[in-house]
């Protein structure tokens, strides 16, 4: 920590959200911005509409209109991650601090303040602050099973930012979403387009090269799941390829338990097929008690016992990602450089965006 004595202009706010058909829950989300404990005159919403069909846009424009925030829609119909993030960024400023949003996400009253106040008090090294994803309360099966999977260690694994937040400020390997110190964005070209997936991870290895450190900070954000069974498991694997683009680029960011998936994938494969197959039901027996021994307090003991069989289809899926990853790169990575911000701090990436300003107070 440092101290900060001298008196500053305090920075805009930009909070970047890409949304697509998201009217069903743009609502609460909505709602939990609109209830921030932070000045609203710092606050700047970027959405951007990556083609929807459901009057997402609409909703954001009258919403911004009725509580008087300033903000503007962003029309960028290639549907990509990356791409609607640049867009978004392209409309930033480099006295911003930069925030991304989720439109399936809900955020806690403190949540921005607790971000502004973090670059006010930490150490100019850190470029990247943000929070751990909370399952929202779930309001099917399929989504409780998706809050088993993120709430259980035996589901996603113990990587550090999604342990429960911490009281004080933690240096850890990436977060959830993320926020980012006035003019690091511009100054590392925005996210990177030629990344489907796992751009979140591709720029925390740039900041990292650079020198540049990630501290999750003790935030409320409720991820809404979204997705089906199956789609998660889809999901995962396309995770799983993306994020082997980013260890055969970046290294050092491999961890023991990224290598743990794969390895135990192919040890069950071999054991399959081999006169030791009998040791894969004593192996996935102590799979198994670890997982319901680290279920969440108070989860339906139909939903556990869905989990002993989801869990490893979402980890098969994300290993034989990694393992197809590792061996072949997409054409994107072959043939297309990546898009950097230019000077003027817009960021580059196919056909321009259109905008839509609207008249709210600044």
């Amino acid at each position: 920590m440092r101290d900060n004595n001298t008196t500053m202009p305090l920075p805009r706010v930009a909070c970047i959200m890409p949304v697509l058909n998201e009217a069903r829950h743009l609502p609460g989300v909505l709602r939990s911005i609109a209830d921030q404990h932070f000045d609203r005159s710092r606050l700047y919403l970027i959405a951007v509409d990556n083609g929807s069909t459901d009057g997402s846009a609409k909703l954001i424009e009258h919403w911004l209109h009725d509580h008087g925030i300033a903000g503007r829609i962003v029309d960028a119909p290639v549907r990509s991650i990356p791409r609607a993030l640049n867009a978004g960024l392209a409309h930033a400023s480099r006295g911003d601090i930069v925030v991304r949003l989720d439109a399936h996400t809900l955020y806690g009253p403190a949540y921005l303040a607790t971000i502004a106040d973090a670059f006010a008090r930490l150490e100019p090294e850190v470029l990247c602050v943000g929070g751990a994803p909370t399952p929202a309360p779930a309001h099917d099966f399929a989504s409780a099973l998706g809050e088993a999977l993120y709430s259980n260690p035996m589901g996603l694994g113990p990587a550090d930012f999604r342990r429960d937040a911490p009281a004080a400020f933690e240096r850890v390997s990436t977060v959830y979403l993320g926020a980012w110190r006035p003019g690091v964005l511009h100054e590392l070209g925005g996210f990177d387009e030629r990344w489907s997936a796992n751009e979140d991870c591709e720029l925390t290895e740039r900041i990292r090269a650079r020198g540049g450190a990630i501290v999750r900070v003790p935030v409320v954000c409720g991820r809404i799941n979204t997705r089906s069974i199956s789609g998660t498991v889809r999901q995962w694997s396309r995770y799983g390829f993306w994020r082997a683009q980013t260890f055969k680029h970046y290294p050092r960011a491999i961890r023991p338990r990224h290598v743990a998936v794969p390895v135990a994938l192919l040890a069950a494969i071999a054991l399959s097929v081999s006169p030791a197959r009998r040791w894969l039901v004593p192996a996935y027996g102590l799979y198994a008690l670890a997982t319901i021994a680290a279920r969440r307090r108070g989860e339906s003991p139909l939903v556990t016992a869905a989990s002993l069989l989801f869990f490893p289809l979402v980890h098969a899926g994300y290993a034989a990602g990694l393992i197809v990853g590792a061996l072949r790169a997409p054409a994107s990575l072959r043939y297309e450089k990546r898009t950097t911000a230019p000077a003027g701090g817009s960021v580059a990436g196919g056909a321009g965006p259109s905008t839509a300003t609207l008249p709210v107070s600044p």
